[in-house]
């Protein structure tokens, strides 16, 4: 395949280039709501919500699997995003030349899967630092009250323009990251913490043997897959980086080195100090020993100050971050026209607008941990098909300029954690429910839906009929027909079986995932 066959993109070739504003620390700081995720997934992992369960201590060992899966994906993403300076929206906004000759609908499935799986992380980060707010400062405001205000005031300050925000952004990353060191570091230095107990681990399962150990393990993976390789935010902003060929390496080094502290030292460290039960609970509410050798009485103020700005950095990300994934892809020709509307200040307006509308609506619900796994599976769908965008690239483009070249061997890395991540889904979204199966089905086959309507408005441009009937809009139609069948099928079998037969039913669950 010569470079003939790929024509310039709208991005590239039409739309006006980003200013560029961002150095390497300024991106790391924009990155820190995707390095310090584990905050908000720990209790769930420990002892689950309502029906779901949790995996208990097991989890700790999980992130540590699941940030390696991540780290080893890393250098592809970096090699993919630098390929293509001038973009931005992160590793899945940044497919469709690998995916041209194949299908552009993977690269809109995977770039709106992105946008799905970081929009529920605005509103639950929002709620928890409301939460810790209303609790200690504003008891008589509502915590949704303020948590859509948290919201709103960091649209605005989006709106504002990225030098804005990377402004506020510095200051609270830096902060939350100097106390999260000292919460890993305070009760080591005084001796609190029980190095058994916080190397001791024990699995809750769903049901006995050994298929209940690995349905529970590979659940617990693929909630962590939600969070353990969103450090990748720091290759959002690639066309609004000072020279990105240095910058952008440093900022993945650096927030991949923070998701090590925030994803394995921390949670070591206090599951030896607290132990398993309070880990289960608001963090807030729990850290305050961990600060107490260095603060004194002062230890819980200090633990909520932590949660607050940790929850605001991720609150920050998606309407900086995912947002932009929208508009590249409008102006990739993947999402309707809109989405890539600009103001002055060179922020995507609409696609900003839109993420903090469904945040808020993500909010008003609670942001229930079965729809944090139904977007995780979108997430996972969008952090595994770049790896397998880069391959593609090295495989079919090898001429292709690359400012960074992944070291050898990392592109299998990549491929292969991707594999793990698939494996996780397949064994592991069951567990959620059926209804969270099929709302993440929702939610990934909706930017299909997207897709066609911008097909559609290029016809009528052209002075072409709206819709055609090509051999994709068949072949999709005849998939939808399949997944509808396997549902009704999946269905029938399960009511058939008594209750007491849970392997069995999570076996035909894991079948219909599959299918």
């Amino acid at each position: 395949m010569t470079p003939a066959i790929f024509p310039q993109t709208l991005s590239d070739s039409q739309a006006p280039p980003h200013p560029r504003r961002l150095g390497w620390i300024g991106t790391t700081a924009l990155a820190m709501g995707g390095s310090n995720q584990s905050l908000f997934i720990l209790a769930a992992l420990f002892v689950g919500q309502g029906e779901i369960l949790g995996q208990g201590s097991a989890a700790v060992p999980l992130l540590l699997v699941g940030l390696l899966l991540s780290w080893a994906a890393a250098p592809g993403w970096i090699e993919l995003v630098l390929m293509y300076p001038h973009r931005v929206g992160g590793i899945s906004a940044t497919c469709l030349e690998a995916f041209r000759p194949y299908s552009p609908v993977l690269a809109n499935l995977t770039g709106v899967c992105y946008w799905w799986g970081w929009v529920p992380t605005c509103g639950l980060t929002a709620i928890l630092s409301a939460s810790a707010i209303h609790q200690w400062y504003l008891p008589a405001v509502p915590i949704t009250i303020l948590a859509i205000g948290i919201v709103v005031v960091f649209m605005l300050l989006n709106l504002a323009g990225i030098k804005w925000v990377t402004r506020l952004a510095v200051p609270v990353a830096s902060a939350s990251a100097l106390l999260a060191f000292v919460s890993g570091l305070a009760p080591i230095a005084a001796g609190a913490v029980d190095w058994r107990m916080a190397t001791t681990f024990e699995l809750t399962t769903p049901f006995p043997g050994w298929f209940g150990q690995l349905t529970s393990l590979m659940a617990g993976l693929y909630l962590i897959g939600f969070a353990a390789p969103a450090f990748e935010a720091a290759a959002c902003h690639v066309g609004e980086t000072v020279d990105p060929a240095k910058a952008v390496p440093r900022a993945m080094l650096a927030s991949g080195l923070l998701a090590g502290v925030f994803f394995v030292a921390l949670p070591v460290v206090w599951l030896g100090s607290l132990g398993s039960e309070p880990l289960g609970k608001s963090l807030a509410l729990v850290l305050g020993p961990t600060f107490a050798p260095l603060f004194g009485n002062a230890g819980k103020a200090a633990a909520v100050l932590f949660m607050v700005l940790s929850m605001f950095s991720g609150t920050l990300q998606p309407l900086a971050g995912a947002a932009r994934t929208l508009s590249q892809l409008s102006e990739d020709g993947l999402l309707p026209r809109v989405l890539a509307r600009r103001s002055r200040t060179d922020v995507p307006w609409v696609a900003t607008l839109l993420t903090a509308a469904m945040a808020i609506a993500f909010l008003l619900i609670g942001d229930p941990i079965w729809l944090i796994a139904a977007a995780n599976f979108t997430y996972l769908i969008s952090i595994a098909l770049p790896s397998v965008a880069v391959w593609l690239l090295r495989r079919d483009e090898p001429q292709m300029h690359r400012p960074y070249r992944a070291p050898r061997g990392t592109i299998t890395l990549g491929l292969a954690a991707a594999v793990i991540w698939a494996f996780s889904a397949l064994l592991g979204f069951e567990q959620f429910g059926l209804s969270t199966v099929l709302i993440g089905l929702a939610f990934a086959y909706s930017g299909s839906a997207l897709y066609a309507l911008r097909k559609y408005d290029d016809r009528k441009r052209a002075g072409l009929p709206g819709w055609a009937s090509t051999l994709q809009v068949k072949l999709t139609g005849a998939m939808l027909l399949v997944l509808m069948l396997d549902g009704a099928g999946y269905l029938l079998a399960v009511s058939n079986l008594p209750p007491q037969l849970s392997a069995l039913m999570t076996g035909l669950a894991d079948i219909f995932v599959a299918v």
